[in-house]
């Protein structure tokens, strides 16, 4: 770093107040002209970012971490999901991938990324999966061998444990006594949090602290051992110079500029934002990029029963079941704000309002599939990115199937009504009513999903010609150029993928300082 350069980054660094730490600096912090110079610079601070920030800094390197979003402590998260959803989601939450039928996502703009709005299941890697990517793929890096240890150091550093007693709530309790009658395997998730006590607030940001996200875990980390963060501070292209990636360039959201150079740049912005910030910097022409978007749809079910449920009290979601894991179909409860148990309601008006009193006796879960289906990732002129995911007639009728399984779940926990994502068939007042769904076949236009896990479009492979990035996560046209994000992922996993993005992360890291 030249004298210069030092010089400003002490001054930063000496204007900071407050309880943010020191080294966290937003633009109000950044004074004079916004230039830095550093080993390694990292966009993106969620699972994967902060991760690999964290990887590098501790071996050593000066590394500075570029979120986009501000830091939030635990008292600036609030349970109000409007409120929120502007502070610390890009686009205020409305983001939505189109196909045959739209799928809402949320994307993380906040210090700590997606983490810190996830309902922090922690599961590893399926072995099968692993097993396909190390042998049929070539990845051998990425064999459960030898990714155990990674796994472990994971769990130990996000605090990976099961829930206290106590702290399930209604809406894990109405869902386990379902499964249970039924005889179905469930899941007893693990999830990164310290006592929880089940405010269920994950969607909106921790407020006590108990759940440990990027921001709680690997910033910390990057932070001792020396490393700086500047929120705030959108990146907009990645400079190349002579053929290798030099760093990058954006914009503080306060309009200014910046420009930031290093030996080696990584892109974690996750699987929508990563290809499109190399697209729209034209530093890769892999056929590859922004293809193989894959984003594990799910859909939400419903339950009435006599007596409440109060699903916004209790963990956000305590087990999975996975009797049905084999098919691809993965079941969870999980309990959501009430502006979306309004949408089980099929009416409005005064009828709404009525049916609304009805919420504390409603419980919510989730069917997830298994994507058999890719879409893509690709940007456009003036901003209108197109992001495009059509649900398979194979994965609807899977959905289906889930459905009725959901559906004669809750039934069997007590329920007197369930409500479905179809809006043909929205509603199921008795379990003799379930095979009428599979004989109507609700087409992918009438049906409601979601999703909160988004994988692929810059894959991992072991050949060029397969693939964005190689086995060390470097993109194979762009040297200099890392990625460390769901984005590398060879396929779909079919659970939460957030530990799985933590430990090819740490892999990642560690091969570029080798």
């Amino acid at each position: 770093m030249s004298e210069r350069a030092q010089e400003s980054h002490l001054t930063h660094l000496a204007q900071v107040r407050g309880e943010r730490p020191s080294n966290v600096l937003t633009p109000e912090d950044l004074t004079g002209s916004v230039r830095e110079h550093v080993d390694v610079v990292v966009v993106g601070s969620g699972a994967g970012g902060a991760c690999v920030a964290a990887t590098v800094a501790e071996a050593g390197r000066r590394v500075l971490l570029l979120e986009e979003g501000r830091p939030y402590g635990r008292e600036g998260y609030g349970a109000s999901f409007s409120a929120m959803t502007a502070k610390i989601m890009r686009g205020g939450g409305a983001t939505v991938i189109m196909g045959r039928s739209p799928i809402p996502y949320l994307e993380g703009k906040v210090l700590g990324g997606s983490t810190v709005l996830n309902g922090g299941m922690c599961w590893r890697t399926p072995e099968p999966v692993l097993e396909e990517w190390s042998q049929e793929r070539g990845l051998e890096l990425l064999s459960a061998k030898r990714l155990e240890p990674y796994f472990e150091l994971v769990e130990e550093v996000i605090d990976a444990r099961y829930q206290d007693l106590g702290s399930e709530g209604g809406n894990n309790h109405a869902f386990k006594r379902g499964a249970d009658a039924l005889g179905w395997r469930l899941q007893h998730n693990k999830r990164n949090q310290r006592h929880c006590v089940g405010t269920n607030d994950c969607v909106t940001g921790c407020p006590t602290g108990a759940k440990r996200s990027a921001a709680l875990t690997w910033v910390p980390r990057l932070l001792k051992a020396g490393g700086v963060v500047w929120t705030g501070a959108k990146v907009e292209r990645v400079v190349m110079k002579g053929g290798r990636a030099k760093g990058v360039r954006g914009r503080l959201d306060d309009g200014r500029r910046f420009e930031v150079s290093a030996e080696a740049t990584v892109v974690a912005c996750g699987a929508v934002q990563t290809p499109l910030l190399l697209q729209r910097s034209r530093v890769s022409k892999s056929p590859h990029l922004g293809q193989h978007f894959t984003v594990h749809p799910n859909a939400k079910v419903a339950a009435l029963f006599d007596e409440p449920v109060n699903s916004m009290k209790g963990v956000h979601q305590a087990w999975q079941c996975v009797e049905f894991q084999e098919e691809g179909l993965l079941f969870a409860p999980g309990g959501v704000p009430l502006s979306v148990i309004s949408q089980c309601f099929p009416v409005v008006g005064d009828r709404l309002e009525e049916q609304m009193k009805l919420a504390p006796y409603i419980t919510t879960g989730g069917v997830l599939v298994d994507d058999s289906h890719a879409g893509f990732v690709k940007a456009a002129p003036l901003g209108w990115d197109r992001v495009r995911y059509d649900i398979s007639d194979h994965d609807q009728e899977r959905f289906i199937r889930g459905v009725q399984l959901m559906a004669e779940l809750y039934f069997a926990a007590g329920a007197r009504k369930v409500y479905t994502p179809f809006a043909t068939h929205p509603t199921l007042d008795h379990p003799s009513q379930i095979p009428s769904l599979a004989t109507a076949r609700p087409r992918v236009q009438d049906t409601e999903y979601f999703t909160a896990h988004l994988m692929g479009t810059c894959r991992m492979s072991a050949r060029a010609e397969q693939g964005v990035v190689s086995p060390r996560g470097e993109v194979w046209d762009a040297p200099g150029l890392y990625i460390a994000d769901a984005s590398v992922m060879p396929g779909t996993i079919g659970v939460n993928p957030q530990v799985t993005i933590m430990a090819l992360a740490r892999l990642i890291g560690e091969a570029l300082v080798s």
